[in-house]
């Protein structure tokens, strides 16, 4: 709802501010060149204003995910963090999970009335499920540097 997203634009880096990727032969080095990204060019700004009714921001998922994990619990659902999907049966009256504690390394079972694999492109979830994924995967990538001078 509108709550969550005003929390998380609180932590949020405006579009404004990430604008451009810049590439440079070295983080001191000559500069060689920047294209736009993240939506502001104009032609896929537009774009982005049509698909959505909030703005764009950066968010990374350390910040997002606490924000969701909080709300979700506080509208009732029961989560734990630091447990690993291992396996799941499902029946005709709904599905039993076998997740393992993380920090025990003890395994234990939930019983629900369906499973939601949110587990990302390697999913386990889809693996046991046999569903495919489209396209060819492990193509894209990011990564994150925080540098300290």
């Amino acid at each position: 709802g509108p709550e969550v997203e005003a929390e998380a634009e609180m932590h949020a880096s405006p579009q404004e501010l990430m604008g451009e990727n810049v590439f440079c032969e070295s983080l001191a080095g000559e500069e060689l060149g920047r294209m736009k990204s993240w939506g502001t060019d104009p032609l896929s700004k537009a774009e982005h204003l049509q698909s959505s009714p909030s703005f764009m921001n950066d968010l990374p998922q350390t910040f997002m995910e606490p924000i969701l994990f909080k709300t979700a619990c506080a509208r009732g659902t029961q989560a734990r963090m630091s447990t690993e999907y291992v396996s799941h049966v499902q029946d005709a009256d709904g599905v039993t999970t076998t997740c393992r504690d993380r920090l025990s390394g003890r395994d234990f079972t939930v019983r629900s009335n369906f499973l939601v694999g949110a587990d990302g492109g390697n999913s386990l979830v889809a693996e046991h499920l046999g569903l495919p994924f489209e396209g060819k995967m492990g193509v894209g990538g990011s990564m994150n540097i925080l540098f300290r001078a």
